[in-house]
């Protein structure tokens, strides 16, 4: 089923100041503002008279998938993914609503991303990671050179020209022809500024059904975010490598750690948009293209950090990834400092925007200002105005939970309680307790893989869906 939903709600005009418009579409897929928009009094209700409209402005569970019986879940695209409800015994998550940035998938690319993965079981910033490759490769092709400065110094324009494109041969097609071009990818129209962000984003509302996996009912909203902030300068060393025929992009992807379950869509979409390169006949004046993957685990672990130490001395020219914005932090400065090309399909921490990188670090998924906006809007708008916060101690935590309480506040609700939790902990029963004691209509979880045990212990307790008591 279709859907078309916009967001009216002051939490979202006033908060991120948004321009939004709503597309509808059905996908099994699974991270700088003023007033881009109009005032929230004239242009949206207040959120007390938008929450009664929920059944016409806000995205509804489908008949496979109804309204959870206990304290409604809210979970966000750190955990809103199918493998996540195999660890849960079935009903769990039976109407749980999810949000992921995002631009529907469409089932020819679903086809071609399970040609290279036949094992994938979400989709989840598969098209980040594809156009990540991809600008890449334009912005190579846009500057005769692999160099990450000369690269990034064209990221900008061939994202925001006037000649639409839609494919990796259909934009090099445009810069040999001297078009200004505007690659619009798979994830939707991305339009960078300089400090490195997409401009035009779009967030997928998601229901999980009683088998605990996400339903094809999904709600697809698109946002402009005005940048805000200070870009800096690209003024990056070339790094070692450069220009020598050979273009070598690096994963720094997680295999291992609590985003493992993100790897394999991210790595597939690597590798599909590496095989559309070479379908096309590769990067003029380059005459090959090499992969060298690598595993950027979890802060837990320093496997991120000897991953880039044994990647840097291959030459790499561009680096996909991480999916974790700590996971980035972590090696952000060993990266740049080295004049590498640094691009993130999932990274939504604001805190990297304007973070020091010598202008190249990039990402093709939205600052946290978008999907926290949308959020808080969509709990409004669905009737809950009392909400508990439950967020992993991390940046990627931190921004998210930030953003959702003050569209949530500016919107008209209250946060009871924000909890804040060590994702490396064993027990969380303390943690749930105090979200219990707050009373609150509704829950936030932002987390990775540990949500699936903080899950089953809010149900034992009673403040989660689909509980008993």
């Amino acid at each position: 089923m279709k859907r078309t939903t916009v967001l009216k709600s002051a939490a979202v005009l006033g908060v991120a100041s948004l321009a939004l418009a709503a597309c509808g579409g059905s996908s099994s897929s699974s991270e700088s503002s003023t007033s881009a928009a109009p005032a929230a009094s004239s242009a949206a209700p207040a959120a007390s008279s938008a929450a009664p409209a929920a059944s016409s402005a806000a995205p509804a569970a489908s008949s496979a998938a109804p309204a959870s019986t206990g304290v409604p879940l809210y979970l966000v695209d750190g955990n809103t993914g199918n493998a996540l409800g195999e660890k849960l015994p079935a009903g769990t998550l039976n109407g749980v609503k999810g949000t992921i940035p995002g631009a529907e998938n469409t089932q020819e690319f679903k086809d071609a991303l399970l040609g290279v993965d036949p094992n994938l079981k979400d989709f989840a910033y598969a098209p980040e990671s594809y156009d990540a490759v991809i600008v890449a490769a334009l912005g190579a092709a846009k500057a005769k050179s692999d160099a990450g400065v000369d690269v990034a110094k064209e990221l900008v324009a061939i994202t925001n020209g006037t000649e639409a494109c839609l494919t990796y041969a259909e934009c090099l097609k445009g810069i040999a022809d001297g078009k200004d071009i505007a690659y619009n990818g798979r994830s939707g129209n991305i339009n960078f500024w300089e400090a490195g962000d997409p401009t035009t984003a779009t967030i997928g509302v998601y229901t999980f059904g009683a088998d605990n996996t996400l339903q094809p009912d999904v709600t697809f909203m698109t946002g402009e975010i005005k940048p805000e902030g200070t870009a800096n300068p690209i003024d990056g060393v070339v790094q070692k490598g450069a220009n020598d025929g050979t273009w070598t992009v690096g994963t720094f992807l997680p295999v291992t750690g609590s985003l493992a379950f993100l790897g394999p869509p991210e790595i597939a979409g690597v590798q599909l948009a590496i095989n559309d390169i070479e379908a096309a006949g590769g990067i003029p004046g380059i005459d090959k293209i090499v992969l060298e993957e690598g595993d950027s685990g979890d802060t837990s672990t320093q496997t991120g950090v000897q991953t880039v130490k044994r990647l840097l001395p291959k030459g790499i020219d561009v680096l996909i990834g991480a999916a974790s914005s700590s996971s980035t932090l972590a090696v952000l400065d060993q990266v740049t400092n080295a004049g590498v090309l640094m691009i993130s399909p999932a990274n939504t921490s604001p805190a990297l925007t304007t973070a020091p990188d010598h202008g190249l670090y990039w990402r093709t998924a939205p600052s946290d200002v978008l999907q926290g906006a949308f959020l808080g809007s969509l709990i409004l708008q669905d009737g809950y105005t009392n909400v508990a916060i439950m967020q992993l101690q991390d940046s990627y935590g931190d921004g998210l939970a930030a953003n959702v309480e003050k569209s949530i506040t500016e919107g008209g609700g209250t946060v009871a309680i924000k909890v804040v939790y060590d994702p490396k902990a064993t027990d969380f029963s303390a943690d749930v307790a105090k979200v219990k004691a707050a009373g609150p209509d509704a829950v936030v979880l932002i987390g990775f893989d540990e949500s699936a045990q903080i899950i089953q212990e809010l149900v034992k307790q009673g403040i989660g869906p689909n509980s008993a008591g």
